[in-house]
């Protein structure tokens, strides 16, 4: 008896830029307060465009705020610090001035 074979998978689509996925959940929250039935219907509407382009702005400032946060600072720096490679610092100015005193 052969087993039946598995079902062909579709390809994963790709992975979202999380910057697009922070302003498109911003975009789907001001766009439900500003076009929704509970904003009123005697209020000018913002165009839709607009809205996208402000909701980028509004992820811009998220994310450069985010950045300025003592945690991101803090993992950086560690971050920066692992990347230094200590075979590639040059220590013989340090062992000179060593020597002289």
């Amino acid at each position: 008896m052969s087993s039946p074979s598995a079902p062909a998978r579709a390809p994963a689509p790709p992975a979202k830029d999380p910057y697009v996925e922070l302003a498109e959940r911003i975009f789907v929250s001001l766009a439900a307060r500003v076009y929704g039935t509970l904003a009123g219907s005697d209020q000018r509407k913002p165009d839709p465009k607009a809205l996208a382009v402000f909701s980028f702005k509004l992820a811009d400032a998220f994310e450069e705020a985010a950045s300025e946060t003592p945690r991101r600072k803090a993992e950086n720096e560690a971050k920066r610090k692992a990347a230094v490679k200590l075979d590639e610092v040059d220590l013989s100015g340090l062992l000179d001035a060593q020597k002289k005193s």
